[in-house]
């Protein structure tokens, strides 16, 4: 196995400055720390700016804030931006939403193979413990949310003993929100493709053009855990044309997007 040399988290946002701190919060917490983080800010107002520098400057990794103007869902022009300024060899995608498990980092820093992505799992957390997960220590927090039957996916919230990892080739479970890429294969691709705009289907699309080339889907459980919180649903108004691009990279068996990472390297 090749053990990365640097890891990069990247976080996505948009306008959750509360649920931002407690992400930001646990990746401070955690048992091994990413060589650097950047957050992936697709227009948030200036709080958001303002609390990830003020975090930032207590922090002994690299750290920066990539910021684009909001004009409607783009997530996957700025993760392409992220992608083009990071300096690790191994990067690791977050939503800004998602608490990570004290290790988290340390999972897939120790699941990381050459020719494979790693997908881990999240649980979710109900709307009635949104409110508070996260937001003081972590293990009595989750305790509290699983004693209020608040988290949903309960086999994902506690880490195993054991780890499962399985190779898999179909795209169940995809999700970008806890994404383990080495950067070589991002480039290889173009990263993501910005032709998706609106929710849905970037991270399926990423996976199978991954997988076309013949980087395998190592799906991890019991390890690299993160704790979703609960927010009204983005809207789907382009999910049907999202489908389309992802099944003509299906069907056409595409490797490579045409407008995707190479423009902002």
């Amino acid at each position: 196995m090749k053990p990365p040399s640097a890891i990069t988290l990247v976080i996505n946002t948009f306008n959750q400055p509360d649920y931002l701190a407690r992400v930001l919060a646990a990746v401070t917490g955690q048992s091994s720390p990413p060589d650097e983080v950047l957050l992936a800010d697709d227009g948030s107002e200036p709080p958001t700016r303002e609390l990830f520098l003020s975090w930032s400057a207590e922090q002994k990794f690299h750290a920066a804030h990539v910021w684009q103007a909001h004009e409607g869902f783009r997530r996957a022009s700025i993760l392409n931006q992220s992608i083009a300024a990071a300096r690790g060899d191994y990067l690791v995608f977050l939503d800004g939403d998602t608490v990570p498990h004290p290790d988290f980092i340390a999972d897939h820093r120790a699941a990381a193979r050459p020719e494979f992505f790693v997908q881990g799992h999240r649980a979710l957390v109900e709307q009635a413990a949104a409110a508070w997960f996260g937001k003081n220590n972590f293990s009595a927090d989750r305790r509290r949310a699983v004693l209020q039957n608040q988290i949903s996916g309960l086999k994902n919230s506690f880490r195993w003993p054991f780890v499962v990892c399985k190779i898999k080739s179909h795209l169940r479970g995809i999700r970008g929100c806890n994404l383990a890429i080495w950067r070589e294969d991002l480039v290889r691709v173009n990263g993501y493709n910005e032709d998706f705009t609106g929710w849905g289907r970037e991270d399926s699309e990423l996976a199978v053009r991954l997988m076309n080339t013949g980087v395998q889907r190592l799906d991890l459980r019991g390890r690299a855990l993160c704790f979703h919180l609960w927010h009204p649903p983005a809207s789907r108004a382009n999910l049907g044309t999202n489908d389309e691009l992802l099944e003509k990279t299906r069907r056409e068996k595409i490797t490579r997007c045409e407008h995707g990472l190479a423009q902002h390297r």
